[in-house]
Order: C-alpha cells, then structure tokens, then sequence
C-alpha cells in the first residue's frame, strides 16, 4: 500500500490535474493516516536531528516524535473533517475516506519538504512558503476529486480554507506577540 501511495504523490506532485487524483483515488481512511503519520515521524526526526546539532539534548527525542505522532493525528481528522464538511455543504457526494487519501498524497510529502527547508538558512522560509501556496492549489485539485464537486465550488472551499489559515496565523502572531508584551516571552 506504501508504494501504491507513493506512486501516488509523485503522479499529483508532479502532473498536478483532478484526473491524476481521479487515477490514484481510494477510499481508505485507514492508510492516509498512516501515511500522514510516516511524514510526521520523519519531520520528528529533523526537528530532533537539528536540535542535536544545535546543542540540544536527545532527551526530548522521543517526546518530539511522539507528540509530532498524536499532533498529526489529531490534525488531520480535523483539518480532512473541516474540508469534508465545507465540500458536503457544498454538495460534494465523495466519502470521507477518498477525501483523506487524495490530500494525503502531496500533503505528506509536502510536509516532508517544509520540515527539510525549515532547517536550511536563509532560504528555507521562502522555500517552505512555496510548498504552501502549492499546498492550496492541490488542495483546490484533491476537494474536486474527493468531494466530486466541480471547479467554481471547490475554489470557494479552498479560499474559506486559505482565510481559516490567514486567520488562525493571525491569533497565533497576536497571542505571541501580547505574550511577548505583557512579559511572558518565550526565554528560557
């Protein structure tokens, strides 16, 4: 099923169109998770890798990979539900399990490939945001696919996506930011 995957991700990662979704789609819930699971286990690994090299100790290694583990999960349920849900609102006939499957197969990878670029100076930043605008064009392309919907629909979902994005950003920066303000800060 791996390889099945992989050929997959490499079919929409490399000739993005809703047919190359179309021809790898499946209905398994089951084995997009554990693909989504695998990229966070490896992104784990970078974070750990990296901070190792920074002088970090291996004693947090095993808590990185696990919550990286438990926090993938968790927000892939409930970013492939948000979507699921925003699509059958939208008339989208698809199942829930061929939805996950089709954003599975570049957001794992893609995942991949923002944990590598966060760890590379300088223009990791802007390498990891060109993964995510790709990201949102794949989307639009997987919600098509998964959901059955045709293009004009799935362009409204992926933009209420992209403002949940911009908005969850935005608190998060806020919050940091009053944190940082009101003398909370993040040193040590």
């Amino acid at each position: 099923m791996i390889q099945e995957m992989v050929n997959g991700s490499i079919a929409v990662l490399t000739q993005p169109s809703v047919q190359a979704f179309e021809r790898h789609e499946r209905d398994n819930l089951v084995w997009a998770l554990i693909y989504a699971v695998i990229a966070s286990v490896i992104n784990g690994v970078i974070v750990a890798f990296s901070s190792l090299l920074s002088g970090g100790g291996i004693s947090g290694l095993i808590a990185i990979i696990l919550s990286a583990v438990l926090s993938t999960i968790i927000g892939s349920l409930i970013g492939w539900g948000i979507i699921y849900l925003l699509g059958r609102a939208f008339g989208g006939t698809g199942s829930f399990g061929e939805l996950a499957w089709g954003l599975s197969l570049f957001s794992s990878p893609l995942a991949v490939g923002q944990g590598i670029a966060t760890v590379i100076p300088f223009i990791g930043g802007i390498i990891s945001l060109a993964l995510t605008l790709y990201g949102v064009y794949l989307t639009y392309l997987a919600i098509q696919s998964g959901m059955n919907l045709p293009a004009q629909k799935a362009l409204y979902i992926a933009i209420i996506l992209a403002v949940i994005g911009i908005l969850i950003v935005c608190a998060t920066v806020g919050l940091a930011t009053i944190a940082i303000l009101l003398g909370g800060g993040f040193a040590p």
